[in-house]
């Protein structure tokens, strides 16, 4: 199992290779992923609703801040995960690659990357429509009180929100996760083009080794 896990990381792939068959793999393992991630998750969803609730329930201002702080979250979220599934075997170990390596498939990278954020972004927006709702009452009933209303929203619209943040949070955080796939095959696929890059550069310095030897023999 663990050869064949390590087959399909390292093999050279197309940058819609990596893309098609990274969501294919973490569709394949989500029960898997969701087992060892579902804590991570929670936490993420957390973050999330404080962050939602930050402009809207407690002040305007405050939302530089929480973009800020979503920003971060998600960054932490990815490298956690990642870290995690590959301590638990959903996802082989990779070694570092070198900046030169990044540099020369700088192409697939920003492929790969504009697609997961279409995605991402695509995904996000439709589970974040009950959040944009609650974020516009909300709204609406802060106006309409510093209008004058007397009523305003009712208490229990406070807790209402909040449950609506943590669940779109807790959802968004295994949408996010969709881009660890396509990056994973990404990683093992440049790891492998750069290997077979080496051996075709040793083989050519031998032969030109082997022909100057012969030529030499010869003379």
């Amino acid at each position: 199992m663990e050869t064949n896990k390590h087959k399909k990381l390292q093999k050279s792939r197309s940058s819609q290779a990596c893309i098609r068959e990274g969501y294919r793999f973490y569709m394949s393992h989500f029960r898997r992923i969701f087992r060892t991630t579902w804590p991570i998750a929670i936490i993420f969803a957390v973050i999330t609703a404080a962050t939602s609730a930050m402009p809207v329930i407690i002040a305007p201002d405050l939302l530089l801040p929480a973009i800020a702080i979503e920003a971060v979250a998600v960054v932490l979220l990815l490298y956690i995960v990642g870290k995690r599934l590959r301590k638990r075997g959903v996802m082989e170990q990779t070694g570092p690659l070198k900046l030169q390596s990044w540099l020369r498939h700088l192409g697939m990278i920003l492929i790969v990357t504009i697609v997961c954020i279409f995605v991402i972004s695509a995904l996000t927006l439709f589970t974040s429509l009950p959040t944009f709702i609650m974020m516009a009452a909300n709204w609406q009933s802060k106006m309409g009180v510093l209008s004058g209303d007397p009523v305003g929203m009712p208490d229990y619209v406070l807790w209402l929100s909040i449950g609506v943040f943590l669940i779109a949070g807790f959802i968004q955080a295994y949408i996010w996760m969709t881009a660890l796939g396509p990056g994973y095959l990404m990683k093992g696929s440049i790891a492998q083009q750069e290997k077979e890059r080496k051996e075709f550069y040793k083989r050519t310095n031998d032969n030109n080794h082997h022909e100057e030897a012969a030529i030499v023999y010869r003379s």
